[in-house]
Parts: C-alpha cells; sequence; structure tokens
C-alpha cells in the first residue's frame, strides 16, 4: 500500500527516559524542599515532620494509592465501552507507566507514551487505533475535570461562602468553560464533520477528517450508555476525593484538628491551578500552590511547611519511585524504544498501520 494514502493521525513518539531528566528533577525538589524548611520555621518544621503521627500518614499512603487502582479501573472502562477489551492489570501498569513519564516530562507527555504503546501490537492486546485511545484519555481528562470543579466548588462554597477571590472563581470558571466547549463541540461534531469532508476531494483531506470523526464517536459513547458513565463519573468522584482525604489525614498527623471540608477545599483547588503542570509533575508549582493556599486560610495550628512536605513525599516522590519500578518491571520501557522507533500511520478508517507494511 502506498505511503502516501497514509497522512491522518499520527501519534507522537513517546520520550525516553533519561537520568539527566531525572536528577534535574530531584534537584528541583530540593531546592523546593530547603525552601520550604526555611519559610516555615526552619528547624520546627523539620521537627514537625519528624513527630508526624505515622498511623494517619499510613491511611494516607493507602488512600492515595486505591485511587490509582480505581483509575485503572476506569480507564479499562472506558477502552472497554469504546470496543477495546484490555486486562485491568494491563491498562492499570501502563496508566502508572505514562504517570511516570509525566512525572519526568512537562505537558502530560505520558498520555502520548500510552497512546504509543496501545497502537502496538502485544501479548495481551491487539493494536489499539490512535483515535479509540485518544479518545479514551480525552474522556479521562473530562471526567477529571467534572470531578475537580464540582467537588471544589462544593467546598469551597462551604469554606468561604461569598468571600472567595476573583482568582479563584476565574479557576473554577475556565473549567467550567472547557466542559461545556467540549459538550458543545461533542454535539455539533457529527454535522459539522460531514460539511467539512465536502470541502475537499483529497484522499488526504477525507482521511483526516475519518480520523476526527472516529474520535468524536469515541467521546461520544458516554451519552449512549449511561450506565458505563454513571460508573465511570462515581469512579472520578472517589479518586479526586482522595487526594482530599491525603491532605486531610496528613493535617491530622501533624496534631491539628480542621474540618474536613477545609482540607478538601484546599486539595482540590491546587489541583485546580495545578490542571496545566507548568514543571515536570508540577514540582515546585504544586508546592507553591499549597503553600499559598494555606497561608490564605487564616487560624491553621500546624506547620505549613511540614504539611507541604508530608502531602508531596506521598503524592509524587514515594509514587515517583513506585511507577518508576513498575514501568521497568512490566516491561514498558522496552515498549518505549519500539514506540520511538516505530512511526505510527493511520489510513482512513483509523487502523494503526506497522511500517513495514505501508
Amino acid at each position: 500500500m502506498n505511503r502516501a494514502s497514509f497522512t491522518a493521525g499520527t501519534a507522537a513518539p513517546a520520550p525516553a527516559f533519561s537520568w539527566r531528566r531525572l536528577l534535574l528533577l530531584l534537584g528541583l525538589g530540593l531546592v523546593t524542599c530547603v525552601l520550604l524548611v526555611a519559610l516555615f520555621g526552619g528547624e520546627d518544621t523539620l521537627a514537625a515532620v519528624r513527630h508526624a503521627d505515622i498511623r494517619w500518614l499510613l491511611l494516607a499512603f493507602a488512600v492515595h494509592y486505591s485511587s490509582f487502582a480505581v483509575r485503572g479501573h476506569r480507564w479499562q472502562c472506558l477502552l472497554a465501552v469504546i470496543g477495546y477489551r484490555l486486562d485491568y492489570l494491563y491498562t492499570t501498569g501502563l496508566l502508572l507507566a505514562g504517570w511516570f513519564v509525566s512525572a519526568l516530562l512537562p505537558a502530560r507527555a505520558g498520555d502520548f507514551m500510552r497512546i504509543g504503546v496501545l497502537r502496538l501490537a502485544g501479548r495481551r492486546h491487539a493494536p489499539v487505533p490512535v483515535a479509540a485511545s485518544l479518545g479514551s484519555i480525552v474522556l479521562e481528562r473530562a471526567l477529571d475535570i467534572l470531578a475537580i470543579v464540582t467537588l471544589g466548588a462544593l467546598f469551597g462554597f462551604a469554606v468561604l461562602r461569598n468571600g472567595a477571590p476573583g482568582w479563584l472563581l476565574a479557576s473554577y470558571a475556565i473549567g467550567m468553560a472547557l466542559l461545556l466547549i467540549l459538550g458543545a463541540g461533542l454535539l455539533a461534531a457529527p454535522s459539522l464533520l460531514a460539511w467539512m469532508r465536502r470541502w475537499s476531494g483529497q484522499h488526504a483531506w477525507h482521511s483526516l477528517v475519518g480520523f476526527a470523526e472516529q474520535l468524536a464517536a469515541s467521546l461520544r459513547v458516554l451519552i449512549q450508555q449511561p450506565s458505563v458513565g454513571l460508573l465511570v463519573t462515581g469512579q472520578s468522584l472517589y479518586i479526586w476525593l482522595c487526594d482530599a482525604l491525603v491532605v486531610w489525614f496528613v493535617i491530622l498527623a501533624l496534631g491539628a484538628s480542621v474540618p474536613f471540608s477545609i482540607a478538601a477545599f484546599v486539595a482540590l483547588t491546587v489541583d485546580v491551578l495545578a490542571a496545566v503542570p507548568l514543571t515536570p509533575g508540577g514540582v515546585g508549582q504544586i508546592d507553591v500552590a499549597y503553600a499559598g493556599i494555606f497561608a490564605f486560610l487564616p487560624g491553621l495550628l500546624f506547620n505549613v511547611g511540614a504539611a507541604v512536605l508530608l502531602i508531596r513525599f506521598i503524592t509524587y516522590w514515594s509514587f515517583l519511585a513506585f511507577t518508576g519500578l513498575v514501568t521497568f518491571a512490566a516491561g514498558f520501557s522496552e515498549l518505549l524504544q519500539r514506540v520511538r522507533s516505530e512511526p505510527v500511520l493511520v489510513d482512513p478508517a483509523g487502523r494503526p498501520t506497522p511500517p513495514g507494511d505501508a
């Protein structure tokens, strides 16, 4: 088959693991930790970390890791409803490997890694078209934004009532606007794409429109199967409530007592502000967001620096080590090399084709 007939839907190559990037990330993390200690009392911050109640911290670990077990099942459900049934352990392992890549690189690079790995045939699954895997990840992001904005607005109202600052209201408004734009786009997609198909008779143009049609069809599946939609929406609410529980348990471990609504407001507002990570894993960015929002709330009787250090150790640094082990132990590092060495081409029907078949 002529290579020129495959023009749409090329998947971005997955990034390679780099020890240099990891060392730079560790250096940035060390600088962030030093600044947190220095700004929030020095020895007092370190003493608060040392004397934290290990029982609450272990509960925070368990809750955080359980959220990723649920994330794996949610992604498995989204792929299944699109038409691709994969093993739970495989999808969860690939999701964790994607998180590891995103933790080392900015701009959610791990999502491209997941798309690239799924389009390769393996022992556990047939190739998944780029449009289908991309659709499942876009659905993930839409569900995440829905859960964060809904929960954040509810807890924010409970904590602040009418005293919410303008920047916070703007952050939630942007999240809601993104959901409305996505919903309007899905409703208009069939007629709009049919109209666009008539713009040109070129084969390349029809291939591109066909890819867009398959992507839009993948995104509409939850509307067509409301029972699955309710399941994954409930899972999304649990996933982001886990962030709130981690913050609450860390505060309790430091010997303070605050309402759960305050912990949830802090966690979910940080999630909104960190929706677009500016640094790999949001290192520095998320730490500053936590410290700033804690400082915004009056009357907190715990060391803010110690709280941020513990939260980030549980949710990022320990998880970076865990997902790195999963990535290499499960063989995803070898798949990454295949993704980088085998550019994917997609035919008008959205099927990935190995280079040798083009």
